[in-house]
């Protein structure tokens, strides 16, 4: 009996552990064309905390997932969301650095 218990245990363990699909995410695309994705995925803005008016200026975009800036060094961004139980951070660089301008996606985790 519990051999022929196997193949069903297997089964429901195989069902329960698939893994979702991973984001759409490259190096170098742009937080725009990354957030599209994500959402289209069903990721949802999740940030964090909320942007200072100053970092969604260095920002430059109105994205709800926009979580911090830093406004000095490389002028590094983070955008956070969530898919279930999941969560994302995303960070970019400015596509020209030392000045307000759209991210580009450097990392995520």
């Amino acid at each position: 009996m519990a051999r022929s218990a196997l193949p069903l245990l297997l089964m429901v363990c195989g069902v329960a552990v698939q893994a979702m699909p991973q984001p759409q995410l490259s190096p170098r695309q742009t937080i725009l064309e990354a957030n599209r994705h994500l959402l289209a995925d069903g990721w949802q803005p999740s940030p964090e905390q909320k942007p200072s008016a100053e970092e969604r200026r260095w920002a430059v975009v109105g994205l709800e997932s926009l979580s911090a800036c830093s406004g000095t060094g490389v002028g590094f961004c983070r955008f956070d969301y969530r898919r279930k139980n999941q969560r994302l951070s995303v960070v970019t660089v400015p596509s020209q650095p030392g000045r307000p301008s759209v991210g580009r996606v450097e990392r995520w985790w």
